[in-house]
């Protein structure tokens, strides 16, 4: 292993990654700045999720292309859930848990 390289946790990748795919019109490079990443290693990541993707799964929607009740069943359905629990149900989902907490601030409001 080269001592050089950094390691990140999984959680700074998820983070990193969500805002890749949420990030409107914002660059990558845009991205990888305010990450403070090397934008090659942002896009391996985004590379290596892409490919460990079950091949026969059905490709996830966007999360702006849920429907309204379809967000308040995500939310019912994800209600109690935390940490691991949370993050691999969202994972079959192809969401992420701050995509809930935003749906849930613009039901609440």
């Amino acid at each position: 292993m080269n001592p050089s390289k950094k390691q990140y946790s999984a959680e700074f990748k998820e983070q990193a990654l969500a805002k890749v795919y949420s990030r409107g019109k914002r660059t990558i490079q845009t991205i990888a700045d305010e990450s403070n990443l090397n934008i090659h290693t942002l896009k391996n990541w985004m590379k290596s999720t892409a490919t460990t993707d079950t091949p026969n799964a059905n490709p996830a929607k966007r999360p702006q292309d849920w429907r309204p009740e379809e967000r308040l069943l995500a939310l019912q359905e994800s209600h109690g859930l935390s940490g691991d629990a949370l993050n691999a149900w969202c994972r079959e989902r192809g969401l992420f848990a701050h995509q809930l907490a935003q749906w849930q601030s613009d039901f609440c409001l």
